[in-house]
C-alpha cells in the first residue's frame, strides 16, 4: 500500500528540484545558445506559459509517475534508497531517451550541441527525482 503522505512528501521534493534545475537549464542553454543552427521555422518563442506547461510534463514524467512505481515497487526491488534511484534513472535513460535522441540525431541534420544539451538535462532531471524518490523512501 502506498502511504499519501510519502507520497506527497517525493511530489513536493521532487517538484522543487525539478523546478530549479529547469530554471538553471534555461539560464544556460540561452547562455550557451544551444538553438544555433537551427531552421527559424523550427524554433518554438519561449516564455513563461511555455516553461510552465514544459515544467508541468516533466512533473508528471520524471517526479509523479515514478514515485507511484516506486510505492508499489520498493519492497521487491533488490537494491534499497539512493542506489535504487540512481539504479533506475540510469536504466530508464539508457532504454529511454538515449536510443531515441541518438535515432533522431543521425536521421537529421540538427546541431550536435542541442542534443547533448537535451540529453544532459533529461539526466540530470531524471536522476535527482530518483534519488529524491529513492532516499524519502528509505527514511
Amino acid at each position: 500500500m502506498i502511504s499519501t503522505e510519502l507520497l506527497l512528501y517525493c511530489i513536493g521534493a521532487g517538484a522543487a528540484y525539478l523546478f530549479l534545475i529547469s530554471l538553471l537549464l534555461e539560464f544556460l542553454g540561452k547562455k550557451l545558445n544551444v538553438i544555433r543552427g537551427f531552421p527559424a521555422e523550427l524554433i518554438e518563442s519561449t516564455g513563461g506559459l511555455w516553461f510552465l506547461m514544459n515544467f508541468t510534463m516533466e512533473l508528471l514524467l520524471f517526479v509523479v509517475i515514478p514515485s507511484i512505481a516506486y510505492g508499489y515497487f520498493y519492497v521487491l526491488l533488490p537494491l534499497s534508497g539512493v542506489r535504487t534511484g540512481i539504479a533506475g534513472a540510469l536504466f530508464s535513460f539508457t532504454l529511454g531517451a538515449v536510443p531515441a535522441l541518438v535515432g533522431l540525431l543521425v536521421r537529421t541534420r540538427l546541431p550536435v550541441l542541442m542534443f547533448s544539451y537535451l540529453l544532459l538535462g533529461i539526466l540530470l532531471k531524471l536522476a535527482g527525482a530518483m534519488i529524491i524518490i529513492g532516499y524519502l523512501y528509505q527514511l
